[in-house]
């Protein structure tokens, strides 16, 4: 069933397809949205539902407070797939429509592979059908069967056409609906559902700032594409990368990282345990500096003014808050050349 939804302070309806968040039907019809993580953890998205009913895919999603809930109206965009016609006050953006950004869509993919990176993490291949386009460091939802949903980066720049074969770095969580489905469940040839892509944590074009790129755990991947785009589109701009693990054999990709290298960036890694000498996998030469501690800490080490830089980020949310503490109150940097996404688990 299509229904229309009015975003207020937005001009003119938006229809709004069968099984189709309002957070997608808004941003498809060009919509300034805010939102960050489009999977109902972050709550960037929290709208107010002034008329008309919705359908919520994740009852229970993190996004929402309990004073939210209490309220009645609010709701997570991202999570709400509209039943009947309805109207929705949301946040609007300063700035234009981001033209640059794909429409997000939802679309068949087949496994074409599953790499064992570590015990409990893996490199999956994605098959598609038509060319996918994005832009380097946002991510897809991937969809299971039974409605589970969970945001997974792409981990390289789309080629020039788009992509046909998409990588992903995805870790096991322990007793996770995902990753049981992802790790025990699907083969090789099986459909997956995919929707996306999202993010705006993305390599932004045309600058001539230095650049800071941190990853923590899986934020490797999004890094790993900005990293690659930012190099490739200005051989002579200086980029910083920093690797943070808690064990030297979490340090996935070393290959990867060995190219980034050869390609102009500096390449450095923080791993948190204090025993790690005589662990480190094949390849560690490549790191240009290794040291014991946190990522984050590392970097405040290394810059005493980060005014002029270009910095992006993506991890768990923990490290992201810590870094934007660290990064903007005591290094300077500016809150809008600071790109990130948070992980959540």
């Amino acid at each position: 069933m299509t229904v229309t939804v009015n975003f207020s302070g937005y001009e003119g309806p938006v229809t709004c397809g069968p099984e189709e968040t309002l957070l997608r039907a808004g941003l498809r019809a060009g919509l300034a949205l805010p939102y960050e993580c489009a999977s109902g953890g972050c709550g960037s998205c929290r709208a107010q539902l002034v008329d008309g009913e919705v359908k919520t895919l994740w009852p229970d999603a993190a996004g929402l407070s309990e004073r939210d809930r209490r309220r009645g109206n609010r709701i997570l965009m991202c999570q709400s797939v509209p039943t009947a016609d309805c109207t929705v006050k949301a946040p609007i953006l300063d700035g234009p429509t981001v033209s640059r950004e794909a429409v997000p869509e939802r679309v068949t993919s087949r496994l074409l592979g599953r790499v064992e990176l570590t015990p409990d993490t893996a490199l999956f291949t994605l098959d598609f059908r038509s060319p996918i386009d994005f832009l380097p460091g946002q991510f897809m939802l991937l969809e299971s069967p039974d409605g589970v949903r969970r945001a997974y980066s792409m981990a390289h720049p789309a080629d020039g056409a788009g992509s046909t074969t998409v990588e992903f770095i995805i870790r096991a969580k322990p007793g996770g609906a995902a990753s049981s489905w992802l790790f025990d469940k699907v083969q090789v040839g099986d459909e997956i559902l995919v929707e996306g892509p999202y993010g705006r944590a993305y390599a932004q074009p045309g600058s001539e700032r230095p650049a800071v790129c941190i990853a923590g755990g899986t934020g490797l991947a999004p890094i790993l594409a900005i990293t690659e785009e930012l190099l490739v589109e200005n051989r002579g701009r200086r980029v910083d990368l920093y690797i943070g693990a808690r064990m030297a054999g979490d340090i996935v990709l070393l290959d990867r990282l060995a190219r980034l290298n050869e390609l102009g960036a500096r390449v450095a890694v923080s791993v948190e345990d204090p025993d790690f000498a005589g662990t480190e996998p094949a390849g560690w030469a490549v790191f240009d500096d290794s040291r014991v501690g946190r990522v984050i800490d590392h970097v405040a080490d290394d810059w005493t003014d980060l005014s002029d830089h270009d910095i992006y980020l993506a991890g768990p949310a923990g490290m992201v808050d810590a870094a934007l503490r660290a990064l903007v109150r005591e290094r300077g940097a500016s809150a809008d050349r600071l790109f990130f996404d948070r992980f959540i688990a």
